[in-house]
């Protein structure tokens, strides 16, 4: 019997490689042999595809389903892709503070937390994710750090 670990690797591998997933997407455990995928996909046929290629791992002796599909509409993208692209223009316009943040998005509605030292930072936060296709909506919770007097 193949190690766990390895299955997983090797799954999280083919299904990176394979044309037409969206793998960054999708998630999976590997327990005595069984895989569970959890996470998102564009479509039934690109579910199935992330099954076949999973079953064809060396090792995997069961498979469960927990992708979501998530249809398309022209108007918003799914919640990981909208986390990625909010992560990515926090990581460009505040590089030194962005490990002091956390968001939450679920729906295209966005929670924000976390402390900076300024609030010109916390409504620059707020404006920028705010900006992102597919928002919804943005709760912004960061508090501001105390500064003191001089």
């Amino acid at each position: 019997m193949r190690p766990d670990p390895d299955i997983a690797m090797d799954a999280a591998e083919r299904l990176r490689c394979t044309p037409g997933l969206e793998a960054q997407d999708i998630a999976l455990k590997v327990i005595d042999g069984t895989v569970l995928l959890v996470g998102i996909v564009r479509s039934d046929a690109e579910r199935a595809l992330a099954e076949e290629v999973v079953r064809e791992v060396p090792g995997v002796v069961g498979l469960a389903d927990d992708l979501s599909v998530w249809l398309r509409s022209a108007s918003a993208p799914p919640d990981p892709q909208i986390a990625r692209e909010a992560v990515a223009m926090l990581r460009h316009q505040l590089p030194e503070q962005i490990g002091q943040l956390q968001l939450t998005i679920r729906n295209g509605q966005v929670v924000v937390t976390g402390e900076l030292d300024w609030h010109y930072q916390r409504d620059l936060v707020e404006s920028t994710i705010r900006s992102l296709r597919g928002v919804a909506l943005v709760t912004n919770q960061i508090r501001v750090r105390e500064q003191p007097l001089k």
